[in-house]
């Protein structure tokens, strides 16, 4: 009998982390009145597990497909909008190529560079004076994490 891989602990560690946060994800779409089926629980293990944290639906729908390939792009859609509305995930338009979509625990704000679309993240305490500025003279409140400055990157300035 061959010597099976050592697991490490991290690896252990990371999984059951992983698990978990499934599982929870999966318990606020029953608690919405959705059913938990393969599909659902292979599209939010692919969003927990996905190597950038910026997916399109179609990253989404590739990851998933690979292990299941019958869960069609319709529910993807449909449980990411229920994601979203739930406050699981945010979608945020680049400009240049769609919406993607990250989880609310990787919230933070985008540049978008027009001419080479590099994006950068920007935490949210940098964009708090303008959110403030806005609500102040104008009684505006800004929509979190929806939206993306566009201008030039400083290698493409």
């Amino acid at each position: 009998m061959g010597a099976m891989a050592p697991v490490h602990h991290h690896e252990q560690h990371e999984h059951h982390d992983v698990e978990e946060h499934v599982s929870a994800i999966l318990d606020l779409l029953r608690s919405d009145g959705g059913r938990i089926t393969t599909g659902r629980r292979a599209i939010v293990r692919a969003l927990l597990t996905a190597a950038d944290h910026h997916v399109t639906a179609e990253d989404v729908t590739a990851a998933v497909q690979a292990e299941h390939p019958d869960v069609h792009l319709s529910t993807i859609y449909r449980t990411l909008d229920s994601l979203e509305r739930l406050g699981v995930v945010n979608r945020v338009n680049l400009g240049h190529g769609g919406a993607v979509y990250h989880l609310v625990d990787h919230a933070h704000h985008h540049l978008v560079c027009e001419r080479c679309g590099a994006v950068t993240e920007v935490p949210d305490d940098v964009f708090d004076p303008l959110a403030g500025a806005l609500a102040a003279r104008y009684g505006f409140v800004v929509s979190p994490h929806r939206f993306a400055v566009t201008g030039r990157c400083r290698d493409c300035q």
